[in-house]
This record gives structure tokens, C-alpha cells and sequence, in this order.
């Protein structure tokens, strides 16, 4: 794993929002947690490897999409999640935690704006009359804005209306300290220290006492 790690913040939701397992129990936080971490690795590491002089954000965010996709389909499929299924393996990548179909984007969680975002493809589709109930589920990677700031995923379901009824977040919350400068400073020689007995003021007036010295 490139994260050491990790903190899920999820402790008061958005108003009117819940966490997801109060939906469906099956989305519960360590199945998020593994699918979170494994989208914030794939990004982590495409953009550390495409460091060359033709590379830029197009052609390292272009390749962390076919990543991603190809890495939920081998999740779906290689039988190490048996709560994970495959459903749509299509550009619009569609698998099931459990029974409930979820997408992933990277996007801006509070405003999309990828073109499908809200689209249903045909596995894609739950049903509620109840506008405070999620139909759609998303994760979605939120790019950090700033280098002070940290990429985080968002696991967000939305209700008939297209609004966010149901929110859970994930961030790396331990960075990995690193020295600022290149230089790494040379190390100091300690000499040991000095250690000596004390001698007991009460056994060496004894002594003295013994030896006859009127000192």
C-alpha cells in the first residue's frame, strides 16, 4: 500500500445527510475504506510514475481514469471481495457492494460537473419514493486544490431530485514526514559520556575515624 495511514471522517454529516449503512447495510465503512484506499493509491502512483517532460494534468488524470476503471473491474471479478460483483464494465464502469450499484468520478462532490455524472446507464438504477432515499451512488475523488492540501474520496448517494442525502469521506489524515531541504546533514560524533562513582561522605569520615587522622 503507497498510504500508511488513514482516518475515515465521518463524524456529523451535511444537514439533511446520513451515512450510507443507514440505507443499506452492506455499505458499510471498511468495504468503502478498501475501495477508497485503492482509488487514492491508483492516483498516487500514476502521477508519481508520469513525471516526464510531455506529461501534464490531461494525460495523468486520462490515465488515472483507465486505471481506476481497469482496477474496479479486476475487484469485481478476482473473488478476493465477495460483497463486490461486477455489473457494467463499460467506460461508465458500474459494480455492486452487496446489491446497491455505484460509479466512480473525479469530480467536485458538492457542484459536478463531468457530463453522465447523474446518468443512469441500465444496472445503474435504484428506486424510492422517498425523496430523502438515495437512487444513484457515487465515489468521487476530489483533487486537492493546494500542495497544503490533501486529494480525498467521497462516497455520496443521491435521491430522485439529484441531491445529496447520504455522505461519507476518506483522507489520508498521517502524512509521511520528509526533510524540506535536499542536503542531508552531515552527523555529529558525541564523545561518551563521563561516568565516576560518587563516593559516600559517611563512609569516607568511617574511614577516617579508623585511620586515626585528627584532620
Amino acid at each position: 500500500m503507497l498510504i500508511d495511514k488513514f482516518d475515515i471522517l465521518q463524524g456529523t454529516p451535511k444537514v439533511n445527510s446520513s451515512h450510507p449503512v443507514a440505507f443499506y447495510p452492506e455499505l458499510s465503512d471498511d468495504r468503502l475504506r478498501i475501495i477508497a484506499v485503492d482509488l487514492l493509491d491508483i492516483r498516487y502512483s500514476t502521477f508519481r510514475e508520469m513525471n516526464s517532460p510531455f506529461d501534464d494534468n490531461y494525460t495523468r488524470e486520462t490515465a488515472v481514469f483507465g486505471r481506476s476503471r481497469n482496477m474496479l473491474i479486476d475487484m469485481a471479478l478476482n473473488g478476493q471481495h465477495d460483497w463486490m460483483s461486477l455489473k457494467h464494465a463499460a467506460m461508465d464502469v458500474t459494480f455492486n457492494i452487496g446489491q446497491v450499484p455505484c460509479r466512480f468520478f473525479r469530480d467536485d462532490p458538492n457542484s459536478p460537473e463531468k457530463s453522465g455524472f447523474f446518468k443512469r446507464n441500465a444496472v445503474d438504477d435504484l428506486f424510492a419514493m422517498d425523496e430523502q432515499h438515495p437512487v444513484m451512488w457515487r465515489f468521487v475523488v476530489d483533487k486537492a486544490l493546494t500542495e497544503d492540501d490533501e486529494d480525498r474520496v467521497f462516497f455520496v448517494g443521491y435521491n430522485v431530485y439529484q441531491e445529496k442525502v447520504s455522505e461519507w469521506m476518506y483522507r489520508a489524515s498521517a502524512p509521511t514526514l520528509h526533510a524540506v531541504d535536499k542536503d542531508v546533514p552531515a552527523a555529529a560524533e558525541i564523545p561518551p559520556a563521563f561516568v565516576d562513582v560518587r563516593e559516600d561522605d559517611s563512609a569516607s569520615q568511617g574511614s577516617d575515624r579508623k585511620t586515626g587522622s585528627d584532620e
